[in-house]
């Protein structure tokens, strides 16, 4: 008998086959990882990890590719949750049954340092920015700000009745706390230290997530079967899901690319798959009894389950065709042409020369496909609503630039062009910006440097060759010159007052800016593109798309009132 002999393209396709992502969810493995496992955090890269196994009174490490368990670290008194810090080498461990909180070793169970949160810890959220973490303790209503180095306990907020596990924007600005047998949500500002709002969503909110681009926090309300949709700026619930939740939905996860959220449906014994684009379920997944806490590997591959009723932990491949990134740029070689304008605000309803009539003008003459609008995103549906309601927009944010309230979005609507929010500022940035300016300029540790500061702006201000009054003319404020002169005064404002003033500071909000911008621009090549911004950001802009292979960046002078093209 002779051996058949395959070419080598067959048998790399036959590895392939075989080694490739499925195109249905697949249980890839079920683990014994302990009774009652709760919380899965992975280490830094992804190799490890570590379950808290309640019952068991410890912390099993799964390998995550063998998909074995590889190790326990010991831990009493009932651990619901884990997190790894930052360089991977600890583990921050609740102690539900003792009221603690412990910093252990992610190799051997050596404990570092303990923390009374009392009143039942449950699962810990982080890292933040700045290696803060959260947990809730639902026995004493209270959110607790905690820093993994030096460990210690940094805040405490009080929310509503027995708050369940939270979840923070990206920046760990604003968190959300669903208070379960109170029916709200707690709206924390981390970054002004208070409690700004509770949003009623209803009987037994448990857990929740916010979604990609910090616009929306999704909270499973497990008393009605149903997820809620709220917006992170207004706080108000702006969408819900209900068919193809199961029964007593506990908490959202989303996957890394923002595409897919998982609801584990703890009386059903389900998932519920959530596409975030269409806001619709498109799977459900049978796991173990009462799947009580997930988590999507950093991946993006697989979702693991732990399901406290059957002492199990699920391991779900996620197909491939969900694992793409969330936004596709359409096919384009051709670059994206931009051109920057100028806004002067409250001062177009006044201004002769450079009014609402001229910006209308120039903006017709220029004929965008979209307009990169100094609207933070997560305030854009909201006006949209507005607007088309009857036309008068009240959004708090986009109502100050009369621009857009009187001109842009009616534009828009007559023209077919899209209003792309691009402003990175928030309502929680620039209430610390006000703080830390205030401080700055009242308060005695500040008084010789704010004098100095004063001193260098007024001589570089003296060196401006116009007046205050003239700088409503659309050709001075897109000259060159004017950019030259802003950009040297707020080089100045940059040096003093950024890193002070922190996330609101000139550098810091203009790169805010930008991440928008660019992803606009790499979202639409090939089109043409207006950024509407105030004034003094134009040369930040510019600078920082001159240089561009992918943009053309046009001059905005021939369209202005007078200008010839």
């Amino acid at each position: 008998m002779t051996s058949r002999k395959y070419p080598l393209p067959f048998l790399l396709l036959v590895v392939y086959m075989a080694c490739a992502p499925s195109e249905e969810f697949q249980v890839l493995a079920t683990v014994d990882v302990g009774l009652n496992p709760h919380q899965i955090a992975f280490s830094p890269d992804g190799a490890t990890a570590y379950v808290a196994a309640a019952g068991s009174d410890q912390v099993a490490k799964v390998d995550t590719r063998s998909r074995r368990v590889t190790g326990v670290l010991e831990t009493a008194d009932t651990p619901l949750g884990v997190a790894v810090t930052g360089d991977g080498s600890r583990l921050i461990v609740s102690r539900f049954g003792a009221d603690a909180l412990v910093q252990m070793g992610a190799e051997q169970a050596d404990v570092y340092g303990s923390l009374e949160t009392g009143g039942g810890p449950s699962l810990l959220v982080g890292p933040l920015p700045g290696d803060r973490y959260l947990v809730s303790t639902e026995q004493v209503d209270r959110l607790w700000v905690l820093r993994a180095g030096p460990f210690a306990l940094e805040r405490a907020y009080e929310t509503g009745i027995r708050p369940f596990p939270p979840a923070a924007t990206s920046d760990g600005r604003l968190v959300f706390v669903p208070n379960y047998d109170g029916g709200t949500v707690t709206v924390i500002d981390l970054w002004n230290e208070r409690v700004v709002g509770t949003v009623a969503v209803g009987e037994h909110p448990s857990g929740g997530a916010v979604l990609p681009d910090d616009i929306d926090y999704a909270v499973a309300v497990r008393g009605e079967n149903k997820i809620l949709f709220i917006n992170t700026a207004s706080r108000l619930v702006v969408d819900s899901i209900i068919d193809g939740i199961g029964d007593s939905p506990f908490s959202v996860v989303v996957a890394p690319n923002g595409r897919l959220a998982f609801v584990n449906n703890t009386a059903s014994h389900d998932i519920s798959v959530i596409d975030l684009g269409a806001r619709e379920v498109v799977k459900r997944l049978p796991v173990g009894e009462i799947p009580i806490v997930m988590a999507v590997h950093p991946s993006g591959e697989t979702l693991w389950v732990s399901s406290e009723g059957s002492d199990e932990l699920s391991i779900i491949e996620i197909p491939r065709r969900w694992q793409a990134p969330a936004v596709r740029a359409p096919a384009s070689r051709d670059p994206t042409e931009v051109a920057v304008l100028g806004m002067i605000h409250g001062r177009h309803r006044t201004s002769a020369v450079w009014g609402l009539d001229q910006v209308r003008e120039t903006i017709e003459r220029f004929a965008p496909d979209g307009v990169c609008a100094e609207i933070p995103p997560d305030r854009l549906d909201e006006a949209w609503r507005d607007f088309r309601e009857d036309g008068v927009i009240e959004e708090p944010r986009v109502r100050v630039f009369p621009e857009y309230t009187d001109l842009l979005f009616a534009m828009a609507e007559e023209q077919g062009f899209a209003i792309i929010p691009c402003a990175g500022w928030t309502t929680e940035m620039n209430e610390l910006r006000r703080t830390r300016l205030r401080q700055f300029s009242t308060e005695a540790r500040f008084a010789e440097q704010n004098a100095e500061y004063e001193r260098r702006i007024a001589a570089v201000r003296a060196e401006d060759p116009w007046d205050r009054g003239q700088l409503d003319d659309p050709h001075i404020i897109h000259s060159d010159l004017y950019d030259a002169r802003v950009k040297a005064q707020y080089a100045i404002y940059d040096e003093v007052l950024n890193d002070w003033i922190g996330p609101g500071g000139w550098t810091n909000i203009n790169d805010a800016h930008m991440y928008w911008i660019d992803r606009a621009i790499a979202e639409r090549p090939g089109r043409r593109l207006l950024m509407t911004f105030g004034a003094a950001h134009r040369y930040w802009i510019l600078e920082h798309l001159r240089d561009r292979e992918d943009v053309t960046v046009v001059d905005i002078a021939p369209f202005l009132p007078g200008g010839e093209r």
